[in-house]
């Protein structure tokens, strides 16, 4: 018999809403301050939603220009594996997963952060070598 154990990334390993909250605000000041999402407007039409839908969002409600979707699209992700690198390492988090490890659990994570975050930064934070990590997500998330 196999056992897994798969715990989502955001908001329950790590508290991460604020820091990708602050990096995507961080990429839309650098285009203009006319984009930047104010907390209010963040908690009740962004919260939760992928970067991508968000961009299309500001588009529709702010006037952002299409064109520079990609440019904050990869300025957010480079200030968000900025923030992220700031996080400390977990050792109870990691003692606990190394238990499940010794049990002969599998673990795996379940995130709306691109692969390249959670590979690069949040993983190594966590545990080493513990995490069984499938993503689909690869670039954009509609």
């Amino acid at each position: 018999m196999n056992n897994l154990v798969i715990f989502d990334l955001d908001g329950v390993l790590i508290d991460s809403r604020e820091m990708h909250y602050e990096a995507l605000n961080s990429a839309l000041s650098a285009v203009g301050e006319q984009y930047v999402i104010n907390k209010e407007e963040h908690l009740s039409v962004y919260d939760g939603l992928p970067t991508s839908r968000k961009l299309a969002m500001l588009t529709e409600r702010k006037g952002l220009p299409v064109e520079l979707h990609n440019t904050i699209w990869e300025n957010k992700q480079k200030a968000t594996l900025e923030i992220f690198s700031h996080l400390e390492h977990d050792y109870e988090l990691m003692h606990y997963f190394q238990q499940l490890k010794n049990k002969g659990y599998q673990i795996a994570v379940a995130s709306n952060s691109i692969r390249n975050t959670v590979k690069l930064v949040l993983l190594p934070h966590l545990t080493h070598s513990v995490f069984f990590l499938r993503s689909h997500i690869q670039r954009h998330s509609v």
